[in-house]
């Protein structure tokens, strides 16, 4: 199984920022993969004036170490291609996009069926 490291754009309302984390983490299991969100994993956890570069250190070593770099959201083409190339540079071109409007039945359905889940995550081989 690949893991994949998810980024999402923040908006600074941390509530739904971390829920739409956690809604792209559950679209990349459901895909097959093991995702990590650096967010999820490093946001708010240094919380002194340096801890938002601590955290970014921590979210480039991550970058490197996994095998492929899922960004989402919902731009426009303009700015999506922006996202996109800024991911290229800072993650190299191990990113993909993903366009929250055009999976959006799939980030529901992902909701719906946790145990089709784990079957399949149970059915895949280990690495």
């Amino acid at each position: 199984m690949k893991l994949v490291m998810v980024v999402t754009k923040l908006t600074g309302n941390e509530k739904n920022d971390r829920a739409r984390a956690q809604e792209y983490c559950r679209y990349a299991a459901h895909k097959g993969v093991i995702p990590v969100s650096a967010y999820l994993n490093f946001h708010g956890m240094f919380p002194d004036e340096l801890g938002g570069a601590v955290e970014h250190v921590l979210a480039v070593r991550l970058a490197k170490r996994v095998d492929e770099i899922w960004v989402f959201g919902n731009e426009t083409d303009e700015e999506k291609q922006k996202r996109i190339e800024e991911a290229c540079r800072e993650y190299g071109g191990r990113a993909k996009y993903f366009d929250a409007r055009e999976i959006g039945e799939d980030l529901l359905l992902c909701t719906m069926f946790s145990e089709e889940l784990i079957e399949k995550l149970e059915e895949m081989e280990e690495f």
